[in-house]
């Protein structure tokens, strides 16, 4: 089914197909994910007795409606998608009363992604993500479920016009790897610090019962039991409980984001494969590799431990498990690491130059003050709060501190590294070379307190900015970057 090559130079051509009949289930998983949360929100509405009638019955009836409208929705997908190579071009074309068409061209390919899920894995196929410099968190073009002989012929396309290879027949033997064990996989997830993205998400569910109840979730359900706490002692334990609550779902989320991980060296890209369920292979140009951030958690920095992530072209709108160059390491570690897989980017983390002490209030005060208007806000808000919420100003003045104790900088033979904190305290190693942008900036106030900022831009997503540092210290390193020859 494939074209014929017009000459050494051409790459083979793959004619429109569609997906792999399995393809039908895995979108129709995905068409039923997008439908999770109204179909929650009425099977918990139906099953919780809300408007009448049998509710364990109308619950099963949403559950099969949702089944349903899943599975018609995966059969239209799949009908309605073709793929191709030709002429140096990967397509896809999806739609059916309103088309899309996306073309890229494989000299642009910048990495290419392998999944193989629960799904995927049963049906023997497995999904590809071909992520170009303006991909999106999904890649620019995804095929969620090919035959592993369709994987090889795009791996053959793309080597042929000097993509990013895929799943080559017989890889080589890596120059460096490295492997996640399970100890280290389970302090990671212990550690993980996702609680900040989780728990949001955790505190609307009592907004989402009211809307099931209809009502006051403080006399919600016929026995008049209450959930809403109407004590300063209360709201704390509550508070406490959907903080482990988020802990607990962040560590399994950490797992299954991370078991099975292990990170390659080949000559000239990484290989890093991931994840539990879904099992995830991505093969990344080593060229492609513009920073190194080493982040260091509020559960991970006391104990000296960090994780590693890569600023990759094509990659700066994934998730951060997708970014990850390793889950964790010991700070003393990181040098050495980078030095066996990416020593292109290996620098210390240590000897950087932060702003002096006078400029500890700048980045103190505007920061407890802040957080003191929102605590007395909320104080008048919910008067059970008051005055206990005015002490969030304590902590919001300690991580201003910390912030003050975390920045630095330093450029030193064609490296920089840009030390800031914003929860997680972050260090960016770079060559300097690789910079999109920098610059220093100077406020009235801050130029007659000889103070100014310096900033810095690697990649698409990766911005340093370290505030207050001396005028004349950040002047230097101003100059010293501007003497280096920037590259793509």
């Amino acid at each position: 089914m494939s074209s014929e090559p017009d000459g050494e130079a051409a790459a083979p051509g793959i004619a429109p197909r569609r997906l792999h009949p399995a393809g039908i289930a895995v979108l129709g998983v995905g068409a039923l994910r997008g439908l999770a949360l109204p179909l929650g929100l009425a099977f918990a509405g139906a099953l919780l007795g809300a408007g009448g009638g049998q509710p364990l019955g109308r619950a099963l009836a949403f559950g099969v409606l949702g089944a349903l409208l899943a599975s018609a929705a995966g059969v239209v997908a799949w009908l309605t998608t073709r793929w191709s190579v030709a002429d140096g071009t990967l397509r896809l074309r999806t739609g059916v009363l309103s088309t899309k068409e996306v073309d890229v061209p494989l000299s642009r390919v910048q990495a290419v992604d392998t999944v193989h899920g629960p799904l995927q894995r049963l049906f023997g196929v497995r999904g590809v993500h071909v992520q170009t410099a303006g991909g999106g968190r999904e890649g620019e073009i995804t095929l969620p479920a090919v035959t592993p002989a369709d994987v090889e012929r795009i791996g053959a396309a793309l080597r042929g016009r000097g993509g990013a290879p895929a799943e080559p027949a017989a890889p080589a033997a890596p120059r460096a790897e490295r492997r996640l064990g399970r100890r280290r996989l389970l302090l990671a997830a212990l550690t993980a610090g996702q609680v900040g993205v989780i728990l949001p998400a955790l505190a609307v569910v009592p907004q989402l019962l009211g809307e099931v109840w209809g009502g006051d979730l403080r006399t919600a359900g016929r026995d008049g039991l209450r959930f809403a706490p109407d004590s300063a002692p209360e709201w704390i334990l509550a508070a406490a409980a959907l903080i482990v609550l988020a802990w607990l779902l962040s560590a399994a989320g950490a797992v299954l984001a991370f078991a099975g991980f292990t990170v390659a060296r080949d000559p000239d890209r990484l290989r890093v494969r991931r994840g539990l369920l879904a099992r995830r292979e991505a093969t990344v140009p080593v060229a492609r590799v513009q920073a190194v951030r080493v982040v260091e958690g509020l559960l991970r920095q006391p104990f000296g431990l960090v994780t590693v992530r890569a600023e990759v072209a094509g990659y700066a709108k994934e998730a951060a498990a997708a970014q990850t160059l390793f889950p964790l390491l010991r700070r003393t570690e990181v040098e050495p690491f980078l030095a066996a897989l990416l020593p292109e980017m290996a620098d210390g983390l240590g000897a950087l130059e932060g702003p002096p002490r006078r400029a500890l209030p700048r980045y103190v005060l505007p920061s407890a003050a802040a957080w003191l208007g929102a605590g007395a806000a909320a104080g008048v808000l919910v008067p059970a709060l008051a005055p206990w919420a005015l002490l969030v100003a304590i902590p919001a003045a300690a991580l201003g501190a910390a912030r003050w104790r975390a920045a630095g900088s330093r450029i030193a033979d064609g490296r920089v590294a840009v030390r800031f904190r914003r929860l997680s305290r972050v260090t960016v190693l770079a060559p300097a070379a690789r910079r999109q942008e920098h610059g220093m900036r100077q406020t009235v106030l801050q130029r007659r307190a000889g103070l100014a900022d310096l900033e810095l831009r690697v990649g698409a997503g990766t911005r340093g900015r370290v505030r207050h540092l001396e005028a004349v210290a950040a002047a230097r390193a101003f100059d010293a970057l501007r003497r280096q020859r920037r590259v793509r």
